[in-house]
């Protein structure tokens, strides 16, 4: 696994991810208008600093599956999601992932993974990138692990997984009557499709939802390579 950043490195991953915002507003000026604070800016100043991988004296990126990295959700901090529902999304080829809840040695969903789950859109030569989606519903309020495999036979390493939390039924509660406004916001202004998909990314940044936001992002039909290119040195950042 790619290794997350680790505190030493902080400050400077910081400074790389807070460019970035600066080129995406450059990219999309409309945004810049709407927006008091970038994207980026905003999700460092509510996460806190990555952590030691937990349970394992290895040094991390020494395993040799140096191409599987988490992007969403990741360690970087504690990370909630809205939807009950989540799309994970990773670079690098995972034969099986599941969910768990927190410390738990039963999965509640579990899946095999190939090309299908490739995001074509911005994946490349080099940069795979895949997402799939939790196909049960996880409970408001529950932490829960993400846990993933390379290994031809699925058989899980214990080795860094990814835990998040699902929003409270009222956190969650908020973020749709946010979310009504915004629609009708969107119907109002007749902006549809992929820039459509641009606003509710940028609505979901500015509520730390990371999940979401590359959800949206991903998902749109015809990114310009304005964008792809800085989706794709944020993803090389990410994943160093």
């Amino acid at each position: 696994m790619k290794n997350q950043p680790k505190p030493n490195n902080f400050p400077q991953f910081l400074g790389l991810l807070f460019s970035f915002s600066f080129s995406f507003y450059l990219v999309f000026p409309a945004l810049a208008q709407d927006s008091s604070t970038a994207f980026w800016r905003r999700f460092f100043e509510s996460s806190e600093p990555p952590t030691e991988p937990k349970g394992n004296d290895r040094e991390a990126g020494t395993r040799g599956d140096d191409d599987i990295c988490p992007i969403a959700p990741n360690n970087l901090g504690a990370l909630k999601v809205w939807n009950i529902r989540p799309t994970l999304t990773w670079s690098g080829e995972i034969t099986k992932l599941e969910i768990r809840e927190l410390d738990s040695r039963t999965d509640l969903w579990n899946q095999r993974t190939s090309s299908r789950n490739k995001v074509e859109s911005l994946s490349s030569n080099t940069l795979e990138l895949y997402q799939v989606t939790v196909e049960t519903d996880l409970q408001p309020g529950q932490i829960y692990e993400w846990y993933f495999s390379n290994n031809p036979s699925g058989e899980y390493d214990q080795y860094l997984p990814v835990e998040f939390t699902v929003m409270t039924a009222q956190e969650r509660d908020s973020i749709v009557q946010e979310l009504q406004q915004l629609e009708q916001e969107l119907t109002a202004e007749n902006i549809t499709g992929d820039a459509a998909k641009l606003r509710r990314a940028d609505f979901f940044a500015s509520q730390n939802l990371w999940l979401e936001f590359w959800q949206e992002v991903l998902s749109m039909e015809s990114p310009s390579e304005d964008l792809k290119a800085l989706l794709a040195s944020t993803i090389d950042q990410l994943c160093q």
